[in-house]
């Protein structure tokens, strides 16, 4: 019996996510089940800020917006991406609430 040499396929990440400064920390980026408004807002400011001191902000950013993702990515999370006119293409739990919140 021959030992088969197997190898892993190459990567298919885009080459800034190597990069980023939001390397693991995924708790951080995206929510637990049931996380409440005031956790989110906590957690958010605190991925904010890596974002905003990020090399790769804006690739991260053009990309969330792209492919339509849920969490936070180049400094936004999905309720700001959708509002800018980028909706992921599963419901935003909170978005309307955040807007009467914020037209309030």
């Amino acid at each position: 019996m021959t030992a088969i040499d197997v190898q892993s396929p190459p990567s298919v990440r885009p080459w800034w996510m190597e990069n980023a400064g939001c390397q693991g920390k995924p708790r951080l980026f995206f929510p637990p089940p049931g996380e409440r408004p005031a956790a989110r807002d906590r957690r958010e400011t605190r991925a904010r800020k890596i974002c905003l001191e990020c090399n790769v902000l804006l690739q991260c950013q053009d990309y969330a917006r792209t492919q339509r993702e849920l969490g936070f990515w180049g400094g936004e999370s999905e309720i700001e991406r959708a509002e800018a006119g980028f909706a992921p293409t599963t419901p935003v739990i909170g978005l309307r609430r955040h807007r009467t919140a914020a037209n309030g």
